[in-house]
């Protein structure tokens, strides 16, 4: 089928053509579709059969360009030709954190999929305060599944080699070397600032040359360590949560780069989430102190989670396959000894890399709704202020911070736990 972007009136048609959709609605005449995107890439449509309420799916698709821009902004639609192969393989690896996949087609550029009705974007719940016991075990599960499982150390160097080939993401990885690693640190016409932002706290970031060579560092090691498979956009607004369930949705950022990426986008959207809600809990007539604890708790054990996960996978896995590369015959205290260097380094580029993501989100073009929707600027901008200082701090001393419980002393010591 030539591809063509679907509208709201044409997609029930569309999706009674479909073999796979016959097995989901009983009939295509009373289907109810709504577009609930609010990205800045693709469109997403929810559907279901108004008569039958649990018949339900979610229908995205790509369009060639930057939706939030518009045509002037080209964009390949292969790039839901790698979301779809990523969902499959996160699929593969970690079916309990990703929704089910009923159907992908390359030529429309779009996939359907679950609809997670009884989950929400964990984002708009911490902005409500919300507290998630599971969080942090589910998503630390999901994550060293996912990255110990696409890498050097557990595949074979012509599989892994292949797996790098298949998920190049030339305008998307362009994306994120631009608004993550470029634009935020220099005058840029796509920043954003907030005007009660001084030129003194642009140029805090701005001119800062120590700064500029260790971000320029984050971004050599985003170009060309290949490690694992990615999902590449790993932050609150990416998962969905309920009480007893954790989902990892739209990975059309996918590529193969290095680990440490998508752990620290995740911790460093969770530290700001920890910034915002010293005025955030006071909006909710809340005593701050539970909450953000809950937070800095969650971020603590996040990493020690999934840091013991991927060992322990490792460790799986140079028992199963002893003839990997990685397996060498001197013994297991030479291995420790690797794995210790292994996770301390992946610790320092989660570190450095959960710092570009805090700064790029105040000084860039995209911003996060817990610090961006503040109403009262000034507050915002103490808020601001507080998560570039962090960051600052966090990628410059990145290999000298040794562990979690520091980056988290870092915090309060600009937003004291109180």
């Amino acid at each position: 089928m030539a591809y063509r972007i679907l509208t709201i009136a044409e997609i029930p048609k569309y999706l009674g053509s479909l073999e796979e959709m016959q097995k989901i609605f009983t009939d295509f005449n009373n289907l109810e579709v709504e577009e609930v995107g609010d990205g800045n890439l693709n469109y997403v449509f929810l559907i279901k059969n108004s008569k039958n309420p649990q018949e339900t799916v979610v229908l995205k698709q790509a369009v060639p360009y930057l939706r939030v821009v518009g045509e002037s902004w080209p964009l390949k639609r292969e790039r839901m030709t790698i979301e779809i192969m990523a969902l499959q393989k996160e699929i593969e690896l970690c079916p309990q954190h990703v929704p089910e996949v009923y159907y992908g087609s390359h030529e429309m550029s779009l996939v359907i999929m679950e609809n997670l009705s009884a989950h929400k974007v964990l984002r708009g719940e911490i902005i409500q305060g919300k507290v998630f016991r599971n969080f942090a075990e589910h998503i630390s599960t999901f994550m060293a599944e996912v990255l110990f499982k696409t890498s050097d150390l557990c595949l074979d160097h012509q599989t892994k080699k292949e797996m790098v080939s298949k998920y190049i993401n030339y305008d998307l990885c362009k994306i994120t070397e631009d608004f993550v690693f470029t634009t935020p640190y220099e005058k840029h016409e796509t920043n954003v600032y907030n005007p009660e932002l001084t030129e003194e706290d642009l140029n805090f970031i701005q001119q800062d040359h120590d700064l500029k060579i260790a971000v320029a560092e984050m971004k050599y090691k985003f170009m060309n360590n290949a490690e694992s498979l990615l999902h590449g956009d790993l932050h609150i607004g990416s998962i969905m949560v309920n009480e007893n369930e954790t989902y990892v949705i739209d990975p059309e950022f996918a590529f193969y780069g290095p680990m440490g990426f998508d752990v620290g986008a995740l911790i460093g959207n969770l530290l700001m989430s920890y910034f915002s809600h010293e005025h955030r809990q006071q909006l909710l007539g809340r005593e701050p102190y539970d909450y953000r604890k809950w937070l800095l708790d969650t971020i603590e054990s996040v990493w020690i989670k999934f840091a013991e996960k991927f060992e322990a996978l490792w460790i799986e896995e140079q028992l199963r396959n002893p003839q990997l590369a990685w397996n060498y015959p001197e013994g297991e205290q030479h291995f420790k000894v690797l794995r210790e260097r292994f996770i301390a380094r992946l610790f320092s580029d989660t570190v450095g890399f959960a710092a570009c993501k805090m700064m790029r989100r105040i000084l860039g073009l995209a911003k996060v709704a817990d610090i961006a929707e503040i109403e009262n600027l000034q507050e915002r901008a103490r808020i601001e202020r507080m998560t570039l200082k962090l960051g600052k701090q966090m990628v410059i001393e990145r290999d000298s911070i040794k562990d979690i419980a520091e980056v988290l002393n870092l915090a309060k010591e600009l937003s004291p736990l109180v």
